[in-house]
């Protein structure tokens, strides 16, 4: 299993129902990998920009191909992988997963699951 994090173009997200709108979509693209992820999406603020961070979980070491080939959304992203060894990035996994709030001190303004 592989552990990413993503973020978004926060400059972006300056209208909260556009921002919402496209974590939607975003998931609703994801669906090809229902049977290989899991993921939380947390839309965070209360005032524009709004910050876009996401927690996935894949099967194997790397995000399947055909997800990356499918999902163009997939590249407004910055992925990086998480190592839960380092109790830093375990915390913040915890609190993404448990809509953990002030998350990075700031209100969610929402969070979705994928599963």
């Amino acid at each position: 299993m592989s552990l990413a994090a993503i973020s978004g173009n926060n400059d972006e997200n300056t209208v909260s129902f556009v921002t919402l709108n496209q974590v939607g979509g975003f998931l609703q693209r994801m669906d090809l990998a229902r049977k290989y992820a899991f993921g939380k999406m947390l839309v965070i603020g209360s005032e524009p920009p709004f910050k876009v961070k996401g927690l996935w979980l894949f099967h194997g070491q790397e995000i399947p191909q055909f997800v990356l080939d499918e999902c163009y959304d997939m590249e407004l992203y910055e992925w990086k992988k998480v190592d839960i060894t380092d109790e830093e990035q375990k915390e913040r996994v915890s609190q993404m997963i448990e809509d953990y709030e002030p998350f990075e001190g700031q209100p969610l303004l929402d969070a979705k699951c994928f599963k």
